[in-house]
């Protein structure tokens, strides 16, 4: 019984100091776009990326979740090279020893030049 009850009271402390915490942003593009570039679009794209980190510095999956959604977006779309209309949506949870880390980036993937000149 005793066993029992420890054991609930360490589910019940790991619940209590656990949290979450979402973000979501926007951007024009990933690259920056002047009046002299052009860009023909390809299609609505998204990635996606998952971090697992263990007491706060040992990360297991991508350092940058974020810019791993991101190529991961723009990989998926053929011939795309950056994105437009970008939306980001962070999230982390947190529990005592652990947080987990995802990220979807979504937009519309594009095949971008710069002055006339493939941009790689």
């Amino acid at each position: 019984m005793n066993k029992l009850l420890t054991i609930l009271i360490l589910f019940t402390a790991l619940l209590l100091l656990s949290g979450c915490n979402s973000v979501v942003s926007i951007a024009p593009s990933t690259t920056p776009i002047t009046a002299n570039d052009s860009y023909t679009k390809r299609g609505y794209t998204v990635g996606r990326s998952t971090t697992l980190v263990i007491l706060g510095f040992i990360p297991i999956g991508p350092y940058n979740p974020s810019r791993c959604a991101r190529d991961n977006a723009i990989e998926h779309a053929q011939g795309a090279n950056a994105m437009v209309e970008v939306t980001e949506e962070y999230n982390v949870l947190n529990f005592l020893v652990f947080q987990l880390y995802w990220t979807t980036v979504e937009g519309t993937a594009i095949k971008f030049e710069r002055k006339g000149v493939d941009v790689e």
